[in-house]
């Protein structure tokens, strides 16, 4: 309940930018938003006693790192502008979905 509470702002903001038309707006509250997710561990884990993420499973330790690895590809891509298209498919694009697929394969059998 909470997840859904604290995403349900910025899943509204970024349906009403596409709904106007505003790709761009709505691509960079995406990643914005996750960023900011990833970004808050760094103070919050410097203000705790422990560690943070001490107690967290590898199967979400994992989870994590591929998200900031698909992220960055995707902002790479983002700004890299590559003309070069596989089918109707651009590189970075493939990129992110073969990382993606790849991640969950890894999660399916590292549990």
């Amino acid at each position: 309940m909470l997840a859904l509470a604290t995403t349900l702002p910025e899943l509204v903001t970024t349906l009403s930018a596409v709904r106007l038309g505003s790709f761009d707006f709505a691509v960079g509250n995406v990643f914005g938003s996750n960023a900011f997710n990833v970004v808050i561990l760094l103070p919050l884990d410097l203000a705790s006693p422990g560690l943070l993420l001490g107690g967290v499973s590898h199967v979400h330790a994992l989870t994590c790192l591929a998200i900031i690895i698909v992220t960055a590809v995707s902002l790479l891509g983002l700004l890299y502008n590559a003309e070069r298209r596989f089918g109707s498919v651009e590189g970075d694009a493939l990129l992110v979905i073969l990382l993606i697929v790849g991640a969950l394969g890894m999660l399916y059998f590292v549990r």
